[in-house]
C-alpha cells in the first residue's frame, strides 16, 4: 500500500514546510498561510512542522521547545549514530589515491564545463529602462527576498491574479537563479509595473528611487500577506521600520512624540562650497594695499601664511567628513529649532512656545536602505556629484530612540566617530552590512544607473545585460545614489 504525498488540504499545494495541526487531522502550508488561518478560526494552539518536527504555537506567533518531544525524535537519532560508530572501520569503504592516466586527463579536459554561477545574470535594457534593472538586480541579491521567493512562499503557477506583482517576483527569481547565462528581459514585469502605475508607462528615463518605492508598494498590495494594521507581507517584514518624532517644549520641557513608518530613509547631502574670491582691499586712510603692511616683518608674514594653510586645511577636512553616510544621518537626527508660531504646547494652555524637534530610529528593518538626494528641484533641476563616503558596516545604535534620553535630546553624538566618555553599550543587533549599491552616471534626465551587489562573498558590478567580477575598492568609491544593508543578526519570527 503506497500513501498519498502530503499536500495541504485547503489550495492542495504540495510543500516541504507543511504543518500538522496537533488537535485534529489538519494539514496547510505554511507560505500560504492557511495553517495559521486553520489556527486562529479553530482556536487550536499547536501544530507542527512536518520538515524539521518543530512545534508552533499559535498564542506566541512562534516556534517552542519541548523537552520531551526533542528527546523522543533526537533519541533514535542517536542510537544510530552510535550503532555506526561501533561498527568501526570494518565495513567502511577503503579509499586510495586516484592518478587519472593520459587518457583520463583528457577526457576530463575535453568533455567537461564549468557550471554558471546561479544569480549572477544581466538583464535587457528594453529602452531606457536601467532605472528599473538596478532595482531588479537589487531585489535579487536582498537575501531575504531570496530567501522568501526561492523557497515558494508565492507560487505564480498556483497564482490566478492578473497583472500580480507578486508573481513577477517569482519569475524573476526563477529566471535570475536557472542557471542561463544570457540576459534576461523582465518584459512581464515592467508591463505588470505600466499597468498598475500609468506614470511610469512609456520609455522615458524614470528615476530609481521612485521605481523600488512604487514596486515595494505594489507587492505589498498584491501579496497575500498584506494587511493595513500589522502587515506581515515580505516588504513590511523585510523593510519596515517606524521613526519617532520628539518636539520638547523649551518653556515646560515637555515632550510629544509622533510616529511615521517608514520603507527607507532619504539623507539630503551638503552641495559642494563654491570658492570664495580672496579679495585684498586696504583700509580707509591705508596706502599700504599694495606694498602690504610695512609693519609685518617677514616672522609675521609667515605666521599668518601658516595661519591661511591651516584654516584651508581644516576647511577641506571638514568638508570632506560632512560629505559621509554617518554625516547624513547626523544631520538627520540632528535636534531643530522650529520656527514662532510652529508649536502649540498643550502643557502651556496650549500656547505658541520656543520648541525643538528631533527624529529618531524607534524600530529598525531587517533591510535598512538609504536614497542620497543628489536630484534638485528648485529653478532649474540639477544635480548634486558630491562624492559621499558610506562603510561597508554601519552601526544604527547612536540614531534610535533607545539611545536617546527620553527627553527628545540624544545623550550624546560625537560627529565623526559616534564615540563618548561614556559610549553606549554595543548592541550587534543594529549593526548593518552593506549588500548592494545603485550609482547614477550622467545628468539627472540623460544619466544612466548602474549597480553593485554582493553574492556569496564576492562583488560583482552589474550594467545591464553587462556583468563583471569588482572588487570592495571599487564599490567604496563609486558615487552611490542608494545603499542597501541588512543587519548582521536578523531578527526571526514565523511570517
Amino acid at each position: 500500500m503506497q500513501l498519498p504525498v502530503p499536500h495541504c488540504t485547503s489550495c492542495q499545494l504540495l510543500s516541504n514546510r507543511l504543518h500538522i495541526c496537533l488537535h485534529c487531522n489538519y494539514l496547510g502550508c505554511r507560505s500560504q498561510r492557511h495553517i495559521q488561518q486553520h489556527l486562529k478560526k479553530e482556536n487550536h494552539i499547536f501544530a507542527m512542522d512536518f520538515s524539521n518536527q518543530m512545534i508552533y504555537c499559535s498564542l506566541c506567533s512562534d516556534y517552542i521547545y519541548d523537552k520531551e518531544l526533542y528527546d523522543l525524535i533526537t533519541k533514535p537519532k542517536l542510537l544510530r549514530m552510535y550503532k555506526y560508530l561501533r561498527r568501526g572501520k570494518k565495513n567502511q569503504p577503503q579509499f586510495i589515491d586516484w592518478i587519472p592516466s593520459d587518457s583520463e586527463q583528457k577526457l576530463i579536459t575535453t568533455q567537461s564545463s564549468l557550471l554558471p554561477c546561479r544569480g549572477i545574470r544581466g538583464l535587457t535594457n528594453m529602452g531606457n529602462t536601467c532605472f528599473m534593472n538596478v532595482i531588479l538586480q537589487s531585489m535579487a541579491h536582498n537575501p531575504l527576498l531570496k530567501a522568501h521567493f526561492l523557497s515558494d512562499r508565492h507560487n505564480y503557477k498556483s497564482c490566478k491574479r492578473k497583472y500580480c506583482m507578486c508573481c513577477e517576483m517569482d519569475k524573476l527569481f526563477e529566471q535570475l537563479y536557472s542557471g542561463e547565462r544570457s540576459p534576461y528581459g523582465p518584459c512581464t514585469f515592467l508591463q505588470s509595473m505600466w499597468l498598475s502605475l500609468k506614470e511610469l508607462a512609456g520609455y522615458a528615463q524614470q528615476d530609481a528611487h521612485e521605481f523600488f518605492i512604487s514596486a515595494l508598494n505594489q507587492i505589498h498590495a498584491d501579496s497575500k500577506d498584506h494587511s493595513m494594521d500589522d502587515c506581515h507581507c515580505v516588504v513590511h517584514q523585510t523593510f519596515a521600520g517606524l521613526l519617532q518624532s520628539n518636539v520638547t517644549c523649551l518653556k515646560c520641557g515637555n515632550v510629544s512624540s509622533a510616529y511615521d513608518p517608514m520603507l527607507d530613509i532619504s539623507l539630503d547631502l551638503l552641495p559642494p562650497e563654491k570658492k570664495k574670491k580672496q579679495i585684498t582691499q586696504p583700509l580707509p586712510g591705508d596706502n599700504t594695499g599694495k606694498l602690504g603692511n610695512p609693519l609685518l616683518t617677514s616672522k609675521d608674514k609667515q605666521a599668518s601664511s601658516n595661519s591661511d594653510q591651516h584654516q584651508s586645511f581644516f576647511a577641506a577636512r571638514r568638508a570632506r567628513e560632512a560629505n559621509s553616510l554617518t554625516d547624513c544621518l547626523d544631520r538627520y537626527t540632528k535636534p531643530e529649532k522650529l520656527g514662532e508660531n510652529q508649536y502649540s504646547c498643550g502643557n502651556c494652555g496650549h500656547t505658541f512656545q520656543a520648541a525643538v524637534k528631533q527624529l529618531s530610529v524607534k524600530r529598525l528593518p531587517q533591510v535598512l536602505s538609504f536614497q542620497l538626494k543628489r536630484f534638485e528641484h528648485g529653478k532649474s533641476a540639477t544635480k548634486i556629484e558630491t562624492k559621499i563616503k558610506f562603510p561597508i558596516d554601519l552601526d544604527m545604535t547612536p540614531y534610535t530612540t533607545e539611545y536617546g534620553d527620553g527627553s527628545g535630546k540624544h545623550k550624546y553624538v560625537d560627529k565623526k566617530s559616534h564615540r563618548s566618555s561614556n559610549p553606549p553599550a554595543y548592541n550587534n543587533i543594529n549593526v548593518y552590512t552593506l549588500f548592494a549599491v545603485v550609482n547614477h552616471q550622467g545628468k539627472m534626465d540623460t544619466g544612466h544607473y548602474t549597480m553593485f551587489a554582493k553574492h556569496r562573498g564576492q562583488w560583482f558590478k552589474f550594467d545591464d545585460h553587462h556583468v563583471t567580477m569588482s572588487y570592495q575598492k571599487d564599490v567604496l568609491d563609486s558615487k552611490a545614489y542608494m545603499c542597501f544593508y541588512i543587519k548582521k543578526s536578523l531578527d526571526y519570527g514565523f511570517g
